[in-house]
Order: C-alpha cells, then sequence, then structure tokens
C-alpha cells in the first residue's frame, strides 16, 4: 500500500522540514532546479504539477517568482498545513490544491498538460515506484521537464555496512521498516533504463545530503558549511550517486 503522511504531518513538519537535514535538502534543491532548468527564471509564467508536494515548500518558492502551481497531495493532514502557510505568504491564488493520489491524478487532470512536474520524495513510498512515475508522464508537454527526487538505496546499504547492520546490509533491506525509512528505496541504476524507455534526456543528476547527517555530531550544526560542501560535490561521481537522494532533472524529447 502507498503511504499516507497523515499521521507523521507534525512530526514531519518540525523534526524532518524544520532540522537542519530538510534546510540542506530544500537548499541543494533550489540550487539544482534555479541551476538547470532556466526557464523558472524566465518571464514566462510556467504551469507545473507538485505531485506529492506535501505540505508546499517547493511550490511557493516556484509560485513566489509567479509561476502557475497545482499541488497535490494525498494526505489531508499536509495539504491543511501547505494551505495554511500558503495564505501566510499571500500565494492561495498562485496554488491550487487538490487531494489526490498519484495515480489519480493523470484521470483527474485529464486534458491537461505541464510545463514542469515535481516529483519529491514520493515514489520511493510507493507500492509500485516505476508506475507511479510512468503515470504521470502523459501530464508532461513536449520538451516538458520532471524533477525527480528518490530515497537512494545505495546509499542506505552502505549506512547499514558502516553501523555493522549485517542482517539489513545483506540483503539490501530492512528487516523492519522504520516510520521515516521508505518502503521501496531506489538505486539509480533501476531508474535510467526507465528514463531512456520514456524518452528523456538526463538534464542533470545530483546528490543531495551527500555529506549532512553522515556522522551526526560533526556536521548538524553546521548547516551553511555543510551546503557549501555539498553544492561543491553534488554532480561529481561517486559523490553524486551516494546522497541520501538522488535528484534527476529529466527533459522529455520532442
Amino acid at each position: 500500500m502507498d503511504k499516507n503522511f497523515d499521521d507523521l504531518a507534525e512530526n514531519l513538519k518540525l523534526g524532518v522540514y524544520g532540522s537542519g537535514k530538510g534546510e540542506v535538502r530544500l537548499s541543494v534543491l533550489k540550487y539544482d532546479i534555479t541551476r538547470n532548468i532556466p526557464e523558472i527564471e524566465c518571464k514566462k509564467n510556467l504551469t507545473i504539477l507538485d505531485a506529492g508536494g506535501g505540505m508546499g515548500q517547493i511550490s511557493r518558492w516556484l509560485a513566489a517568482k509567479g509561476h502557475e502551481v497545482l499541488l497535490a497531495d494525498v494526505s489531508e493532514q499536509m495539504l491543511a498545513i501547505a494551505k495554511e502557510e500558503n495564505i501566510k505568504e499571500s500565494l492561495q491564488d498562485k496554488i491550487k490544491i487538490v487531494r489526490a493520489a498519484i495515480q489519480e491524478l493523470p484521470q483527474l487532470l485529464k486534458g491537461q498538460t505541464f510545463d514542469l512536474i515535481l516529483l519529491h520524495g514520493v515514489i520511493e513510498w510507493m507500492e509500485k515506484p516505476i508506475e507511479g512515475f510512468e503515470c504521470l508522464i502523459p501530464l508532461l508537454k513536449p520538451n516538458g521537464v520532471v524533477s525527480l527526487l528518490f530515497h537512494n538505496l545505495d546509499k542506505l546499504i552502505m549506512k547499514w555496512g558502516i553501523n555493522s547492520q549485517y542482517e539489513k546490509a545483506l540483503p539490501g533491506k530492512p528487516c523492519k521498516t522504520k516510520k521515516l525509512t521508505p518502503s521501496n528505496s531506489l538505486s539509480y541504476r533501476d531508474l535510467e533504463p526507465v528514463f531512456d524507455k520514456n524518452r528523456f534526456d538526463v538534464v542533470s543528476k545530483a546528490g543531495v545530503r551527500i555529506f549532512y547527517g553522515f556522522f551526526a555530531k560533526l556536521t548538524t550544526e553546521a548547516v551553511d558549511e555543510t551546503f557549501e560542501l555539498e553544492k561543491k560535490y553534488l554532480y561529481t561521481e561517486p559523490f553524486a550517486s551516494m546522497g541520501e537522494h538522488i535528484h534527476y532533472i529529466l527533459r522529455k524529447k520532442s
């Protein structure tokens, strides 16, 4: 079953997005998107689908630039927080909110297409991650862009190995998933053939949270310094493949 974060919304708001690791993740995402999707800084307003966008942090950032955003999520509690924050920032007229699962969006939005689709930290919580990604492709305009962020299985296995959690590292999956550990973390090797099959050009591949939190006591307070370190190495292999998350920017071939 796909994950609904209704029961964890406040925990995520304070313990994840309100923490240093959330700050680093958001900063790296904004840096990568700004650098590799030049359209977002142009005068033309884009149509953007933030699929599984939760509390809408990236939605608000893009709406503040003048773009028209549709924020969709299955969690009523997450969307309630998003609505409240949208009003605080006077962005409620730029962000339309829809409560729906990813799989419902193609039918719900039939006839609509978008310049940019955001899919951040979503597919790893789905029972069928690849199908979750592919079902949104018909909603993308020709030459449109997808911003895909997912939890990196390879980094997870490395952390298990370093911490001698052999019962997890050897099979490559957790014995019992923690509430905030995705049930279906992915490797880039799972996804790159899917990009080829669906005629996407890979504009960029970036590691997100490569260093932050690896040895928590050394980096959790040094958010600014860690962000500079992340920026230096996020596109360079092997670091790009060793982030806590991997962020792909994909452009649909015409």
